[in-house]
């Protein structure tokens, strides 16, 4: 079986310290980079503009599939919202992605409230002094 080409869907809104990606489409190997340049994009760019971004909101309405590297952009784009502070949230999350996590061991990583106690590690490039 062939499968079509890969298309993603990305919208980005950004209100009061949330900024929310609306996902559309497959979230597979091909166009993983996509979210995760996207999502670090506009965190540093709020964060450069002096913005406070206190949470990223991923809303998976429109998600059809994803496969093993969407996995793995989704671990990486939990990595970046921890190093900076900010809370992920996978809103609407189909079926198909529960499963994926539910297999993987991922979904308590993906889906828990970031420790209020834990503090931010510095962004990559960042020295303690900065």
């Amino acid at each position: 079986m062939t499968r079509p080409v890969s298309r993603l869907s990305l919208r980005t809104e950004i209100q009061q310290g949330v900024v929310t990606v609306h996902l559309g489409g497959n979230l597979e190997y091909g166009v993983t980079e996509t979210l995760v340049s996207s999502v670090t994009e506009h965190l540093d760019l709020a964060r450069g503009g002096g913005h406070a971004v206190r949470q990223l909101r991923i809303d998976m309405t429109g998600l059809t599939y994803i496969d093993s590297m969407g996995l793995a952009a989704l671990l990486m784009v939990r990595r970046r919202t921890d190093a900076r502070g900010v809370d992920l949230r996978l809103d609407h999350r189909p079926r198909c992605l529960d499963r994926l996590l539910e297999l993987t061991g991922t979904l308590d990583h993906l889906t828990a409230p970031r420790p209020r106690s834990a503090a931010p590690d510095r962004v990559a490039g960042e020295s303690a002094g900065e």
